[in-house]
């Protein structure tokens, strides 16, 4: 197929490490941002191909070829520039939107928004937000968790790494000693609170099952209050953008664990958490339309996690005028082991493991 200027920055966008794993070239050196690598382009010796992970780009410093990831893969594999980007776009799932819709198109296109709009008027007006008093939140705030402790324990996080995260997400304590992850949106509003229960070893306790603050004071909420949920840690954003005006990169993951840990460990992104293989939907993705945002689904033996949240990428892509493209790693789906997929593993036990 052919591809425009906007969507050849999208594919030009795809991170350069990945794409050299992906082919197979082998990286070495311990830069975080700067790597090296045999040329391929002639008989190499020592690695003189330096790949630069901030511009995406590489280049040999004795035969001065280079260029970006359409280029490495049409040189390393033998492929044309439309093949090259055709199997860019296929193994790591870019978002491609079609800048200029055909007649046909745009009349579809008409016609839904038609059939919204009169659907929008039989429904009534849409259900604003009514927010949970952020006192609960302020009140339940606590160290005293049974998460809060095995993340220590077992190893997970310091005790300074787990008081910076549990401050950062706000992290509450039930009367049961049950973690209260609580969903508040961008603009600082209380949605509700889902309560978890862990083991000793950082794992959920799944004799016991989790709650939500909203039904356990149901009798005391607001008469016009309906739940609609956010993304956990949705709140950062705000306090971010106060830093920073540009875009933050954010990634996503599907346990609030997953999401405290890594912020620590991963501090250069914004660690949110849809909180369930079923709970992620596109109308959570629409407050990060300005934001670079990455996707990292679980794995599991089918590989059905990747796929669904694929198509949720695809159809938050369709819904919502992004800024950046949605990526969904494949980096479980093509790193993690038959054992790994068997046991539904997730990013943080995976990294965990990888490193020992």
């Amino acid at each position: 197929m052919k591809y425009d200027d906007l969507n050849l920055k999208r594919i030009r966008e795809v991170p350069i490490f990945d794409v050299c794993s992906k082919l197979g070239i082998s990286l070495y050196g311990m830069g975080k941002f700067t790597k090296r690598a045999t040329c391929w382009y002639h008989d190499d010796k020592h690695p003189s191909m330096h790949v630069n992970k901030t511009k995406n780009i590489y280049k040999c410093f004795v035969c001065g070829k280079g260029g970006d990831v359409i280029k490495l893969v049409q040189d390393y594999d033998n492929k044309s520039f439309i093949e090259a980007c055709d199997w860019l776009v296929n193994e790591f799932q870019v978002v491609l939107i079609e800048d200029k819709p055909s007649v046909q198109s745009a009349k579809s296109v008409v016609e839904k928004k038609e059939i919204s709009a009169v659907s929008a008027i039989s429904a009534g007006p849409k259900q604003s937000v009514v927010p949970l008093s952020p006192d609960l939140v302020t009140r339940s705030l606590s160290l005293d968790s049974q998460f809060c402790k095995s993340a220590v324990s077992a190893g997970y996080l310091s005790q300074t790494q787990l008081s910076s995260a549990a401050n950062r997400y706000r992290l509450g304590c039930s009367k049961e000693g049950g973690v209260i992850f609580w969903e508040i949106d961008d603009q600082q509003r209380v949605h509700t609170g889902k309560i978890m229960y862990y083991l000793s070893d950082c794992h959920r306790d799944k004799e016991h099952k989790p709650t939500w603050v909203h039904h356990l004071m149901k009798d005391k909420l607001p008469a016009n209050y309906e739940l609609q949920h956010c993304l956990f840690g949705l709140h950062l954003i705000s306090d971010i953008s106060a830093i920073s005006a540009g875009p933050q990169k954010i990634a996503i993951v599907e346990s609030e664990k997953s999401a405290v840990i890594l912020s620590e460990k991963f501090p250069d992104f914004l660690w949110l958490s849809c909180g369930g293989l079923q709970s992620f939907k596109p109308q959570l993705l629409e407050p990060l339309v300005n934001h670079k945002v990455i996707i990292f689904p679980d794995t599991d033996p089918q590989g059905e996690a990747f796929r669904m949240w694929t198509q949720v990428a695809l159809e938050a892509q369709r819904l919502y005028n992004f800024r950046y493209p949605l990526r969904v790693s494949p980096l479980l789906e093509s790193q993690a082991s038959y054992d790994q997929k068997q046991r539904k593993i997730d990013l943080v036990d995976f990294l965990y493991e990888t490193q020992g």
